[in-house]
């Protein structure tokens, strides 16, 4: 019976993770309140604190869930091993096009500015990220480059952001 009911409970958070994962891909960090987050996923504000107890952990768990998401897409794009650093970084930069990839970049880059003023959770979750994000550049780099996956990851986030400011 306990094992059903930690199931049960497993499976709301995990539902909900994702309802907040996408609705941060949709609308970005706002200043929203708990109750409009709630509101927003179908759920209570008391829901919410029971199974994260706070929001920051709520919007933490979100967006690891993206992170997570964003670094196995990194990963199965190709070339998957013992490629060049402009290979990959081509690669990587091709991927980003689509609207969906837009939108998580987008909020990637609102969480960074978080992140830098030392906000947490977001400081720890983009560290996080970009420790697994380098871990797949790694994996894609051959053997004398693997050393060069942050310049990777760097340049691929200044295109990218480059690429966002210059959107009509």
């Amino acid at each position: 019976m306990v094992n059903i009911k930690l199931e049960k409970s497993a499976l709301k958070r995990q539902q909900m993770v994702g309802a907040v994962a996408a609705y941060l891909v949709q609308y970005g960090f706002r200043k929203d309140s708990l109750r409009s987050i709630a509101a927003n996923i179908g759920v209570s504000d008391r829901m919410i604190l029971y199974y994260f107890d706070t929001k920051e952990r709520l919007i933490a768990d979100a967006i690891e869930l993206i992170g997570a998401k964003m670094a196995e897409d990194m990963a199965a794009t190709p070339p998957y091993r013992n490629a060049t650093v402009s290979k990959v970084l081509e690669a990587l930069l091709d991927r980003s096009d689509n609207e969906e990839n837009v939108a998580a970049i987008q909020l990637w880059f609102e969480m960074i500015g978080l992140a830098i003023r030392g906000e947490a959770p977001y400081r720890q979750t983009a560290v996080k990220l970009i420790e697994q994000s380098e871990e797949k550049i790694r994996d894609k780099l051959r053997s004398d480059q693997k050393h060069r996956a942050r310049e990777v990851l760097a340049r691929l986030e200044g295109e990218l952001m480059l690429r966002l400011l210059s959107r009509d």
